[in-house]
């Protein structure tokens, strides 16, 4: 695995990294854990600093960068694809009320 990271995982409870880079479908996302180096491939073309999920995430589930809720999932998003506004809403949108973590 090559030790160079393309990605960056804010907090390690967030379930989404942000690509440094524009990725291809089939490129490996590279991204420090704590102390560890994790690598996924990724499902889909990822545009430059978009985000890409790091686990699979299920409709309806809230959705977490910044160690904090910044959507819920509105489709099922499997681990290495684009997360977006294609599958999850915003909170700016109204649709997570404050305390429903």
């Amino acid at each position: 695995m090559s030790n160079k990271i393309n990605a960056i995982l804010i907090h390690e409870t967030d379930d989404v990294a942000t690509a440094i880079k524009k990725f291809s479908k089939g490129d490996f996302g590279r991204y420090q854990k704590r102390d560890s180096m994790t690598q996924i491939v990724l499902n889909e073309d990822i545009p430059k600093f978009h985000k890409f999920a790091v686990r699979d995430i299920r409709k309806a589930e809230l959705v977490r960068k910044y160690g904090e809720v910044i959507g819920e999932a509105i489709k099922d998003i499997g681990m290495g694809c684009h997360v977006h506004d294609h599958n999850i809403t915003s909170p700016n949108q109204g649709k997570i009320k404050p305390g429903s973590e």
